[in-house]
C-alpha cells in the first residue's frame, strides 16, 4: 500500500509541480508588506512627523476586512477558480505598493493607500494558492501544501533584508518601487504561466458559447452545521490564539525572564528556521500518518515551550529550545488546517471552509497578542498567560483527536458527508 501511494504521489508531482512552484511564489508575495512594514516606520516618522501608532493603523486595516470577507473569497474560489483571483491579487499588490510610494505629507493619503491594500490582500490570501494545490494532489497533498506555505518562510528571509538595503541605498520611496519591481520579476511570470487549478481547467474545457456546467457543491448549511466544521474551526482558532500571541512577544518575554535584549533577538531568529523545518516535516508525515493524531501532537508543542520559559527563567539554552519548538508549531498550524479541510470537506468546498476558518485564525492572531499584553500590564508578568496556554492547547488537541476517520473522497474531490440535519431526523 505504501509503495502504491508513493508511486501515485510521484505521478502527481511530475504533472503538477509547476502549480506548486507558482503557488509558493504567490504565498511569498502575500507576505511582502507584513515582513517589511516595520522597516518603513522610522523613515516615515522622520519624513512626515507621523506618530508610530498612526503609521501602524494603516496596516491594521487589513485584518478586519480579511476576517469578514474570508468566507466570501473562499466561496468565490470554489465557484470561479483561483487563477483569476490570484492574478488580480498579484498585479493588484504590486500596483498598491507603487501607490504607497506616492503617499504624504497628508496622513490621510497613507491610510487611503492601505484601504486599497486591504482590498487587494483579499485576493492573495493562502486560500487562493492552497486551493489550487489541494485540487491537483491527493496522495502527495500534505507535502505539496507544506511546500506551498513555505512561501511565507521564503518571504521572511528575503523581504526584510531587501527592504533594509533598498531603504539605506535609495530612500523609502524608491525602496517601495524597488520591492515592487523585484517581486514582479520573481513571481508574476510564475503565476501568469504556471498557476491554474482543476476548476480553471474545467472552465476552459467547455466550448465557447456552450452552457456552463452546473456548479456542484454541498449546501452551505450541510457544511457549516457539520461537527467537523465546528471542531476544525474552534481547534484552529485556539491554537492560533496561542501561537500567534507568543510569536510577536518572544523578545519581551525573554527579556522579562532575564535574558539580554540583544541575545533574545538572536534567539528569536531561530523561529523562522524551525518553522520551515516543522512545516516540511508535518507535510511529509501527513501523507503517511493520520492527520488528526499529528495535529493533536503539534498543538501540544506550545505547552512544552511555555513550561520551558516558566521552569528555566534566564536560561539561554531553555529559551532556544522553546523557540525551536514553537517554530515547529507555527510551521505546522496552517498546513494541518489546510490538509484536514481538504480531507474532511473535499476540494470542491475547500475555499469556503478554509476561508471561513482562516478568518477565525486571523481573529486569533489579532486578539491573542492583545490578551498577552493586557495580562502583562495587569500582573507585570507573562506567567499567567503562559499557564493559560496549557488548557487551551489541550482542548484543541482533544478536538482534533475526536474528528474521527476521513470521509470517502470521490474522484471529483468531494467529501461524502451526511447532512447533519437529515441524519438527526432519521429514526434510530
Amino acid at each position: 500500500m505504501s509503495g502504491r501511494l508513493d508511486r501515485d504521489a510521484r505521478t502527481e508531482w511530475r504533472r503538477h509541480w509547476p502549480v506548486v512552484l507558482a503557488a509558493t511564489g504567490g504565498v511569498a508575495l502575500s507576505t511582502v508588506n507584513a515582513y517589511s512594514i516595520g522597516l518603513f516606520i522610522d523613515p516615515l516618522e522622520k519624513a512626515f512627523g507621523w506618530s508610530r501608532a498612526t503609521i501602524s493603523l494603516g496596516p491594521a486595516l487589513t485584518a478586519p476586512l480579511a476576517i469578514i470577507m474570508g468566507p466570501v473569497i473562499g466561496g468565490a474560489v470554489d465557484r470561479f477558480g483561483p487563477r483569476r483571483l490570484g492574478l488580480f491579487g498579484a498585479f493588484g499588490l504590486i500596483t498598491a505598493n507603487l501607490l504607497l510610494s506616492l503617499v504624504g505629507p497628508a496622513l490621510w493619503s497613507w491610510w487611503a493607500a492601505w484601504v486599497v491594500m486591504a482590498i487587494v490582500n483579499l485576493f492573495i490570501q493562502p486560500t487562493i494558492w492552497t486551493s489550487a494545490v489541494a485540487g491537483y494532489f491527493r496522495d502527495g497533498r500534505g507535502l505539496a501544501l507544506a511546500l506551498t506555505l513555505c512561501g511565507s518562510g521564503l518571504g521572511s528571509i528575503i523581504t526584510p533584508f531587501l527592504a533594509y538595503e533598498l531603504i539605506e541605498r535609495l530612500g523609502w520611496r524608491l525602496a517601495l518601487v524597488g520591492m515592487a519591481v523585484f517581486w514582479s520579476l520573481m513571481v508574476l511570470p510564475l503565476i501568469v504561466f504556471c498557476f491554474t487549478s482543476v476548476r480553471d481547467e474545467e472552465r476552459k474545457r467547455v466550448p465557447s458559447g456552450a452552457p456552463k456546467p452546473d456548479y456542484v457543491r454541498p449546501p452551505i448549511r450541510h457544511l457549516i452545521l457539520s461537527r467537523h466544521f465546528f471542531q476544525l474551526a474552534i481547534a484552529g482558532w485556539l491554537v492560533a490564539s496561542v501561537v500567534l500571541s507568543l510569536v510577536p512577544n518572544l523578545v519581551p518575554l525573554m527579556t522579562w525572564s532575564g535574558i539580554d535584549r540583544g541575545e533574545a533577538a538572536g534567539i528569536a531568529a531561530l523561529l523562522g528556521i524551525s518553522s520551515i523545518g516543522g512545516r516540511l516535516t508535518i507535510g511529509f508525515l501527513l501523507d503517511r500518518l493520520h492527520g488528526p493524531l499529528l495535529a493533536a501532537v503539534a498543538v501540544c508543542l506550545p505547552i512544552m515551550a511555555s513550561l520551558l520559559f516558566l521552569g528555566f527563567p534566564g536560561s539561554v539554552g531553555a529559551a532556544s529550545a522553546a523557540v525551536l519548538i514553537l517554530g515547529v508549531a507555527l510551521g505546522a498550524e496552517l498546513d494541518l488546517i489546510a490538509y484536514l479541510t481538504a480531507r474532511y470537506f473535499g476540494v470542491r468546498s475547500f475555499g469556503l471552509i478554509f476561508g471561513s476558518i482562516g478568518g477565525l485564525i486571523t481573529l486569533g492572531g489579532a486578539l491573542g497578542p492583545l490578551f498577552v499584553n493586557m495580562v502583562y500590564d495587569a500582573a507585570h508578568s507573562y506567567a499567567p498567560a503562559l499557564w493559560t496556554y496549557v488548557p487551551l492547547c489541550l482542548i484543541s488537541a482533544v478536538l482534533f483527536l475526536s474528528l474521527g476517520r476521513y470521509p470517502a473522497e470521490d474522484p471529483d474531490g468531494a467529501a461524502d458527508q451526511p447532512d447533519p440535519l437529515e441524519t438527526a431526523c432519521q429514526p434510530a
